[in-house]
């Protein structure tokens, strides 16, 4: 069986070494907080909207369409933040897409990569990133550069917030530690690419004690989804697919809001 994560892993590193993270766009803006704008936010359910235009597990999910108005529907439907992939590769990202989103919205952008380098946290920094995800597993199994602390640390000097994900209670049970600004539970086995929604509800019914605001991710498709993970105890919910595979964008992010 083909190990996913381990083949994201070196495109990104590859991407790294061949200078993909060296010169992005700047932008300039204050630093929009993730945190508070899922803590704060006034609709039913906080969703973070997540411009893709492809994936390992879906292939194409979406032909080109401008991230600037994809991002204008989404926020029209209702999303309290977007997620704005910036690996080409299997993702069909770019930190343009992330740069060009982030100067025309009012909300935190989250820069979504498979990050194994603090390279790549200064190029989102720089391109307008107002948050970029750690992911529990490329550490842990020593894919990436340094450690997951030292990520983390690297994040803060440029004000950029931390989601920081885990796909399995293993995964999780190290994140306390780190103190993250937001915890990412991925319904998505990322070696196998295998989803289920359990994962999310197996990992809240184990923790121990209070922790920050968990975003559920991955193989949300309907409201159904949704209310099911709000009663596991998920605060936010960031959605891609779904999304972006909806003939209106707008009406399926509202359909996930208001769930």
């Amino acid at each position: 069986m083909a190990d996913h994560l381990l083949m994201l892993a070196r495109e990104a590193k590859w991407r790294v070494k061949n200078g993909y993270y060296e010169n992005p766009p700047r932008v300039y803006h204050p630093k929009r907080s993730l945190r508070i704008a899922v803590r704060d936010c006034n609709r039913k359910n906080p969703v973070i909207a997540e411009i893709k235009y492809a994936s390992p597990s879906e292939g194409q999910i979406r032909s080109f369409d401008c991230p600037t108005r994809i991002a204008e529907e989404m926020l029209n439907g209702g999303a309290c933040a977007l997620s704005v992939l910036t690996a080409p590769d299997s993702f069909q990202g770019t930190l343009v897409n992330l740069s060009d989103v982030a100067v025309r919205v009012d909300v935190p952008v989250l820069m979504k990569d498979i990050i194994v380098s603090p390279d790549q946290i200064r190029a989102g920094a720089k391109a307008g990133a107002d948050a970029v995800v750690l992911i529990a597993e490329l550490f842990e199994r020593d894919l990436a550069t340094t450690t997951m602390s030292e990520m983390t640390s690297e994040a803060k000097k440029f004000g950029v917030e931390v989601l920081a994900e885990a796909c399995s209670a293993e995964n999780f049970i190290g994140l306390r530690k780190l103190e993250p600004d937001l915890y990412g539970i991925n319904n998505r086995d990322l070696s196998s690419l295998r989803v289920n929604l359990e994962t999310t509800e197996e990992i809240l019914s184990r923790k121990d004690g209070p922790l920050g605001l968990i975003v559920a991710e991955s193989a949300i498709e309907t409201s159904a989804d949704v209310r099911r993970l709000r009663a596991a105890g998920a605060d936010a919910f960031l959605v891609g697919t779904a999304i972006m595979k909806a003939e209106n964008v707008k009406e399926k992010v509202r359909e996930l809001v208001e769930a």
